[in-house]
């Protein structure tokens, strides 16, 4: 992103016993489990503002502003858990994080014009394969649901942060254009485009 030089470093992993966050309790266990969203997000976050906020900061954030982290999502905007960019939770999501999300249709089309705008994508899929910067397919049980990043298109490839690595193998992984039709089609939903709370809706 040209807003921001260090989009390339930005990485956060939800499986590395190092960090603070991996096993703090979330939905139906752990971050190391249950929290791709939340991550996710943390890194939307940095994407977006250039404020280093962690995971762990942004876990914190949400529990001091009274949101259950235990529940899935709910359309009050009271819960977060599997859905932690949904339209409804855009409130508190502008008041702490300074982002937002908007509606996206699930087509290549729509992910490239998004990319194209310094705007990034928290997107989900199950059935599918999720691959690491390598090109090799992550052993996973494939009806799973998984949260990644996209964040930038360049020389038509789509480059996702996936937190489920940790940095050597899940930073600016490198979809195809038809890895990510493939990857998208597994699944009817959920994907966001992500944007700074100030930025004008295009």
């Amino acid at each position: 992103m040209r807003s921001n030089p260090f989009a390339e470093q930005v990485h956060y992993s939800q499986v590395l016993d190092t960090d603070p966050w991996t096993d703090l309790p979330y939905w139906n266990s752990t971050v190391r489990y249950d929290g791709c969203g939340m991550v996710s997000l943390a890194m939307c976050v940095d994407l977006l503002t250039g404020r280093p906020l962690s995971p762990l900061d942004v876990y914190r954030m949400r529990e001091a502003a009274g949101l259950d982290q235990s529940r899935t999502a709910d359309a009050a905007g009271t819960s977060v858990c599997g859905g932690d960019v949904t339209l409804k939770l855009n409130p508190v999501n502008r008041r702490l994080f300074q982002i937002e999300s908007e509606p996206l249709q699930r087509t290549v089309a729509a992910f490239r014009e998004v990319l194209e705008q310094e705007k990034v994508i928290w997107a989900s899929s199950r059935n599918t394969p999720f691959y690491d910067v390598y090109g090799r397919i992550r052993d996973r049980r494939p009806e799973l649901g998984h949260v990644i990043v996209f964040w930038k298109y360049e020389d038509g490839m789509y480059y996702a942060k996936d937190c489920a690595y940790g940095c050597d193998l899940g930073n600016n992984i490198p979809y195809s254009e038809n890895m990510l039709q493939t990857w998208l089609a597994a699944n009817p939903f959920q994907q966001f485009a992500m944007k700074r709370a100030e930025q004008k809706v295009c």
